[in-house]
């Protein structure tokens, strides 16, 4: 196929979040800090350029990167965050945007599990691209850190620290209708 280049813009969030920054740009902030000098929490999303695969076969389409830090959210714990990414496709010079939502639980700073998690939406219908004139199905299959083999749609980051994992996807060619 040949090359394609990723970026990606947090969007915005489902509630209104205290401290919210970053919202078009490819880093996302949101809460007070805890403590005087502290960090907030929020994503980054890194695109990068990769071959792209259209056999079915999973690739990695950009680098997700969690930062969890102790932060006030007035009551806020579970908010969805919107990343488009936009998949630039070098061989055909055109664009396609992907929509992503991730499901954000924050946890009480002081819990017996302070992890926060990020779930990645399920797709259920794989959106759809032309890419020299045949037709694939593109579906986000989740997440991967370097240590894994496997993708998953969820991850946890521990309190206090940041974590990253990459974002895989899969182009699938659609069977031909018969008529």
């Amino acid at each position: 196929m040949g090359l394609i280049e990723t970026s990606g813009k947090f969007t915005g969030t489902s509630v209104d979040l205290p401290g919210l920054t970053g919202v078009h740009t490819n880093q996302i902030r949101w809460g007070q800090p805890a403590t005087a000098g502290g960090a907030v929490s929020g994503y980054d999303f890194e695109g990068h350029p990769v071959e792209a695969i259209l056999n079915g076969r999973e690739f990695p389409i950009g680098q997700f990167t969690h930062h969890n830090y102790p932060v006030l959210l007035s009551g806020q714990s579970q908010f969805w965050v919107y990343l488009t990414v936009t998949v630039h496709f070098e061989n055909g010079n055109f664009n396609h945007d992907i929509n992503l939502r991730f499901r954000h639980d924050e946890t009480p700073n002081q819990s017996a599990h302070p992890n926060d998690a990020v779930q990645l939406q399920e797709f259920r219908e794989p959106e759809r691209v032309y890419i020299d004139n045949v037709e694939y199905d593109v579906e986000i299959t989740g997440f991967r850190r370097l240590t894994e083999t496997r993708t998953a749609t969820s991850f946890d980051v521990k309190e206090g620290g940041s974590d990253n994992a990459w974002i895989f996807a899969r182009f699938q060619r659609r069977a031909p209708v018969e008529s």
